[in-house]
């Protein structure tokens, strides 16, 4: 008998491993928290640098909320209808297009 022969007898006298799908769904539920966790735990010091700077800077855009308010609503009244635009057209698109096949769906 030639090595290869022997290393394939040996390999094919053994079973696979049976896999623990539930042990897997843990084990990933696990680390899917934990990244969690540790994105939570990194964006800690950016929102409290946020807090600060937006504190410093109410003394300077407190005198200028009064001009601020009427020369904002118009900017405000698109960026409003943009955003139900495109949550409208998302929602139709889902909505009505699961029967259409584009070149980059799947066959």
């Amino acid at each position: 008998m030639t090595p290869e022969q022997k290393l394939s007898a040996l390999f094919a006298a053994e079973a696979p491993p049976a896999r623990d799908y539930v042990f897997q769904a843990r084990m990933a539920e696990a680390i899917a928290l934990r990244r969690a966790w540790m994105t939570v735990a990194a964006l800690v010091p950016w929102a409290v640098a946020a807090i600060a700077i937006l504190w410093a800077l109410i003394p300077v855009v407190g005198p200028m909320s009064d001009s601020l308010g009427s020369a904002l609503q118009p900017a405000a009244a698109m960026l409003a209808g943009a955003a139900v635009t495109t949550v409208a057209a998302l929602w139709l698109a889902r909505r009505f297009g699961r029967g259409i096949r584009t070149p980059f769906s799947a066959r």
